[in-house]
């Protein structure tokens, strides 16, 4: 029944149509609306593209961690033991 369904003639009739339809200038717009389209919609079934896109996001950088010294008031990294100001323990 639907035996040569896509042949060449075909083809032009109905690139033809399309270029009468939407008209020389809404072409271009029309393809890459098309292709963003198949391009999300790949991504959308394969389940290692959102692991690439996150992959290749760099991370998130954070503000270090302070601790502030009782005695002086100082802001000091986290990890410091004693105040690089006044040399107090931190807590």
């Amino acid at each position: 029944m639907f035996e040569g369904i896509l042949q060449p003639t075909h083809l032009i009739i109905i690139l033809v149509i399309v270029l009468i339809v939407f008209g020389p200038g809404k072409l271009p717009e029309i393809g890459g609306s098309l292709g963003r389209g198949i391009n999300e919609f790949k991504r959308s079934i394969s389940p290692d593209a959102d692991a690439g896109e996150k992959a290749a996001q760099p991370p998130a950088k954070t503000a270090p961690a302070v601790s502030v010294c009782p005695t002086c008031q100082t802001e000091n990294q986290a990890g410091n033991q004693f105040c690089g100001k006044c040399g107090t323990r931190l807590s």
